[in-house]
């Protein structure tokens, strides 16, 4: 992750260390002129961020507990969130072996 992915993460989560940390094969605009900026995909203790950041910062979150649903999708090589209404980008380019590591911290209860 470059400085400005860290530092986007930061302000949205604060001193939370993530527990999972991933590059996605998704691109998304950002205001760059040429070409469109990684979708890096964050695994909290309680949520999942997703953000990117060039020009302009994109960000969502949404709470573990509402993304029970999410699957993989080996057709297409993409993670997809589910129920993920509110999320803009509910599908995330991933190989089979990340999108695995992603579903084995959905489906297991964080550690106290």
């Amino acid at each position: 992750m470059k400085a400005l992915e860290q530092q986007l993460l930061c302000d949205i989560v604060g001193d939370a260390q993530p527990r999972l940390r991933l590059r996605t094969k998704t691109r998304v605009d950002t205001g760059r002129w040429w070409r469109k900026t990684p979708l890096w995909l964050c695994v909290m203790e309680d949520e999942l961020v997703l953000l990117s950041v060039s020009r302009r910062r994109y960000f969502d979150r949404i709470p573990i507990s509402d993304a029970r649903h999410t699957h993989y999708n080996h057709a297409t090589g993409k993670l997809v969130i589910e129920p993920a209404e509110s999320l803009r980008y509910s599908c995330c380019g991933l190989t089979a072996r990340d999108a695995l590591r992603v579903l084995n911290f959905l489906t297991t209860e964080p550690k106290n």
